[in-house]
């Protein structure tokens, strides 16, 4: 039978936290057959597991539903998200939210386009992970460019735990610009960069660079936001 690939990211913060232990999380896909990975700290530069899950009761059923569960290191609970998988696709996970400021973490799963990618350009999107709840007076993002015009968005009002459709681009550094959603004249939060290969799709994590010291004010943010970006495996 066939399997579905899922490929995890953690990227709960906890902000004050004294170590990065606290955020360490055990990862497990429950299907017709489960698949899990342990001890997945903050997900920076590296490579997400593959977990394979088949998840067909029936030849003619070509999706179905599983249960994702993230366990801390205490064995309690920090998410359990259910959602329905189609055969032979690969998905992307992304668990996001704070541990210390209220409210529960979270988790997002996103199928990705597997299709053929033209020699020269890349294609991505971008997943937001960066707690707007945190951060004073900015309820949401924009996104463009460094080199467009200011208000020239190809994303708005981005949330934590949205993603943006995908984009196609030249390959080669990606440089964006983070913008509070509405500002005008515009409110510049963040510059952010890293480097896409042709061929290749990927997705992007916003991501705090400081897991346990999440900045709280819109002033503080300049220099604290990364971008991950994380090439979807070749089929």
């Amino acid at each position: 039978r066939s399997e579905s690939s899922v490929y995890y990211y953690n990227q709960i913060t906890s902000q004050g936290a004294a170590d990065q232990s606290n955020l360490t999380v055990d990862f497990t896909v429950e299907g017709d057959e489960s698949d899990s990975v342990n001890d997945v700290g903050y997900s920076r530069e590296d490579e997400a597991p593959e977990l394979n899950v088949r998840i067909d009761d029936s030849e003619n059923d070509e999706e179905n539903a599983v249960r994702f569960r993230g366990m801390n290191q205490n064995g309690a609970n920090l998410f359990t998200e259910e959602a329905r998988l189609n055969n032979d696709v690969s998905y992307t996970a992304v668990s996001y939210g704070d541990t210390t400021t209220g409210g529960s973490p979270e988790l997002g799963v996103f199928q990705q386009d597997q299709s053929d990618v033209e020699t020269g350009t890349a294609r991505f999107r971008l997943i937001n992970t960066v707690s707007t709840n945190i951060i004073n007076g900015v309820f949401s993002l924009d996104l463009r460019y460094n080199d467009a015009d200011d208000g020239t968005y190809f994303a708005t009002g981005l949330g934590l735990g949205d993603a943006t459709d995908y984009q196609s681009t030249d390959a080669g550094s990606l440089n964006l610009v983070v913008v509070r959603n509405g500002s005008e004249p515009e409110e510049e939060i963040d510059r952010v960069d890293c480097s896409l290969s042709g061929g290749r799709a990927y997705d992007v994590i916003l991501a705090v660079n400081d897991p346990l010291n999440v900045p709280t004010n819109a002033d503080d943010v300049d220099g604290e936001l990364v971008i991950y970006c994380h090439p979807h495996e070749r089929t």
